[in-house]
């Protein structure tokens, strides 16, 4: 499955490999410390809180909600376990308790982003750029000097701390998109593991395509249809800023557009038939040639949905 402009396609063996791994992770490493937060719990009585949490295997299916139902309905339920503990104690204790789970959970979130599993599990997503932007590589390197991309969590961890190492709830991204995300309303967004912009058929959109043929500074890209999906649109503008970086790569864009013209139909079916036994059809020659990628692969090249986008715009045209 990848996420907003493009979508994280797990396959069943994929999942099958990120279960194994976090149960190991869970059972050898992270409960140790959930443990303290439960025993915390159960001595402030905070119990229907604590039950949540007060076993392994139930620590491990936290671990593993793989939808967005599945993560809303947990955070309901965990919330209102709070509330009902909350019941008859003071103010300062309540405060106090909600303070003791972020900082343990935070700490649980710690070690698991540092721990070899977790650059395992980003190996076996195979997600190679940024779901939400789709310009920056998010390679995953683990070996002496260890790179990874950075978690952003769906549902803010500082607001939904039993949540903070869910695996479906982790968003491999870039840097600049997950500050940019930071704590905002989870609704905001389409879940990167179910929807992308294909789903919901936005595209982005070229304006004055023959000028810009000739014309570098005059590139201007949108994202559309506003009238379909505005608000949406604006949220991913104000919190990742796309439309606007996207306009900076205006000098890919212009060359995109010559490749294009250069190789037409007809160029691509002469180099076809002269280099047939290299290719398994025509789409592997135009994705080596204009870098058009299908929508299942838009997490293995930046800019890829750009391309693939504009291309089509000028077909129809």
């Amino acid at each position: 499955m990848v996420a907003d402009t493009i979508k994280i396609n797990l396959n069943t063996e994929q999942r099958a490999e990120i279960e194994k791994l976090i149960k190991k992770e869970v059972y050898q490493n992270l409960y140790s410390e959930i443990k303290k937060i439960c025993n915390y719990l159960k001595d402030k009585k905070f119990i229907k809180t604590a039950e949540l949490i007060n076993a392994k295997e139930k620590v491990y299916k936290i671990c593993l909600l793989d939808n967005t139902s599945a993560l809303k309905k947990f955070t309901e339920i965990s919330q209102n376990a709070f509330e009902e503990d909350s019941k008859g104690k003071c103010a300062t204790l309540t405060k106090e308790t909600q303070k003791y789970i972020n900082t343990g959970y935070n700490e649980v979130y710690r070690k698991f982003s540092t721990h070899a599993a977790a650059y395992k599990i980003l190996k076996v997503m195979g997600v190679n750029v940024c779901p939400y932007c789709n310009r920056q590589y998010t390679f995953t390197v683990h070996k002496e000097k260890k790179i990874r991309p950075e978690f952003d969590h769906f549902f803010p961890k500082s607001d939904y701390p039993f949540l903070a190492v869910s695996i479906y709830n982790l968003v491999p991204s870039c840097g600049l998109c997950n500050k940019g995300k930071s704590k905002s309303s989870p609704e905001k967004f389409l879940y990167p593991y179910e929807e992308s912009f294909e789903d919901k058929n936005i595209r982005f959109e070229l304006c004055n395509v023959i000028e810009n043929l000739l014309k570098q500074e005059e590139i201007v890209v949108k994202l559309g249809p506003v009238e379909k999906h505005g608000d949406l649109i604006k949220q991913y503008n104000d919190s990742f800023k796309i439309e606007a970086l996207y306009e900076q790569h205006s000098d890919y864009i212009l060359e995109l557009l010559y490749k294009n013209y250069i190789f037409n139909d007809e160029a691509i079916e002469s180099i076809y038939r002269s280099y047939e036994e290299f290719f398994n059809s025509k789409s592997e020659l135009e994705q080596l040639i204009l870098g058009k990628y299908e929508p299942v692969n838009f997490n293995q090249r930046p800019l890829s949905k750009l391309t693939r986008d504009i291309l089509q715009q000028l077909v129809r045209k």
